[in-house]
């Protein structure tokens, strides 16, 4: 176990009490890992959860997986005072539609579109029970970002972008992708809802495999290759 140094701003620091305290963190524990034991003691903070991001020794985190290591300090960090801006996240956890909403909304935004990808029950007369998704995972995160402020760039302020793609094993019927945009009126919203999911889906290094009664096959483009 290390000692180290946790901060919490804003809303944060209410929900837990303090705006600053000293924790023996193992060192082995993901972000999530720690997420969830500072849960344990105050409940307010797992509704806000996705909400935040975490910086381990003031760098940013790419998702809840990343382990913590020997960090001397650990900030939760919420969205900054304006809101909007661009949202990404890449990880394992089940996508919660409210906490994509709450990235882009904003009052002065009349338009606020949400586009849910599911797992589809079936492809091409196969079964389909669910997707395992794989990526290049910090090359995928880096292109979610770019893919995001490239399309708040064209939306301009007021304006806001959110994307959250899910790894790992998702089941027929759950969502795998969310795309939310904010803008003062619908056209720009949809168009670049639209953008976003069309190039997401042809340009970051994600994979998918199905899994059937008939076995599993890796989606690559347009063919379909058996898994070994």
């Amino acid at each position: 176990m290390t000692m180290a140094k946790l901060f919490y701003f804003a809303s944060l620091s209410e929900a837990m009490g303090c705006r600053e305290e000293t924790l023996s963190v193992d060192p082995a524990w993901t972000v999530g890992q720690l997420l969830d034991s500072l849960e344990e003691r105050a409940s307010a903070l797992k509704a806000m959860r996705g909400r935040y991001r975490v910086a381990v020794d003031q760098q940013m985190v790419a998702s809840e997986e990343v382990v913590i290591g020997p960090a001397q300090e650990i900030a939760l960090i919420p969205p900054v005072s304006g809101g909007g801006g661009a949202w990404v996240r890449l990880d394992h956890e089940p996508i919660v539609s409210d906490q994509v909403l709450e990235a882009v909304r904003r009052p002065d935004c009349g338009a606020v579109l949400l586009f849910l990808g599911c797992v589809r029950d079936s492809f091409q007369g196969e079964v389909v029970e669910r997707i395992d998704y794989s990526a290049y995972e910090s090359m995928a995160l880096s292109e979610l970002k770019s893919l995001a402020e490239e399309s708040l760039g064209r939306l301009g302020e007021p304006g806001a972008v959110a994307v959250w793609h899910r790894l790992g094993p998702v089941a027929a019927g759950e969502p795998s992708v969310a795309v939310g945009v904010a803008s003062p009126h619908r056209k720009p919203a949809f168009e670049e809802g639209q953008w976003l999911i069309d190039t997401l889906k042809a340009r970051v290094p994600i994979w998918k495999k199905e899994i059937g009664p008939g076995g599993a096959v890796w989606i690559e483009g347009d063919a379909r290759v058996p898994s070994a």
